[in-house]
């Protein structure tokens, strides 16, 4: 059925959303143009997913957000041929200001539906914070109990993994945490970025 706004993007379709332009729209534009799964699907198979992890790590909790980051790095250097492919990017950003905007309003938006402002650039414009409206499906029907919040559980770390593997595979060295996070009482959901360096170069276009 039709989920509509309460969908997650499959990573499969084969939907082409223009050039780059106004991020925002073309975010905007790939979401709707974007097959979607049931929301409520995705929130029970990622929390499903922690739960094995804690159980492999034996509720390590600081094992659980490395296991979780390392899993989120292996699956955006996946997604980011899918993006390119899908927003038809043939050149690279030309800031890392530029990359953070096509992360969160384009990337993040088309396959998760997430709607985010880009905010408090550092003065070099080498770090900055994601502020999102929301962040199910990820966190939809979530309470973690006491011991995990205080053993900082990174709930949602999966999602900074993925932003780091994806920046990574196209040659962008960066660090990504939630600052703020809701499950842990914070009024919002904040992702820090921080600009690290370029790496060899892995871009798959001519400029």
């Amino acid at each position: 059925g039709h989920a509509g706004a309460r969908g997650v993007a499959m990573a499969s379709h084969r939907t082409r959303s223009g050039g780059r332009g106004n991020p925002e729209h073309a975010g905007n534009a790939a979401w709707l143009a974007t097959e979607k799964v049931n929301a409520e699907l995705f929130t029970l198979t990622y929390g499903a997913l922690v739960m094995q992890v804690m159980r492999d790590c034996e509720d390590c909790v600081e094992e659980v957000n490395k296991r979780l980051d390392k899993m989120g790095v292996s699956i955006g250097s996946r997604l980011i041929e899918d993006f390119l492919a899908k927003t038809n990017t043939t050149q690279r950003c030309a800031s890392f200001k530029e990359t953070c905007e096509v992360v969160a309003l384009v990337g993040l938006k088309m396959f998760l539906g997430l709607t985010c402002v880009v905010t408090n650039w550092s003065l070099e414009n080498t770090e900055c914070d994601i502020l999102f409206e929301h962040l199910n499906p990820f966190c939809e029907f979530v309470e973690l109990p006491d011991r995990f919040v205080q053993d900082d559980l990174k709930y949602c770390q999966l999602l900074c993994g993925v932003v780091r593997g994806a920046l990574l595979a196209i040659g962008t060295k960066t660090e990504c945490e939630f600052v703020s996070d809701k499950l842990k009482g914070d009024e919002t959901f904040v992702m820090h970025m921080k600009f690290l360096g370029n790496v060899e170069d892995e871009y798959p276009f001519e400029d």
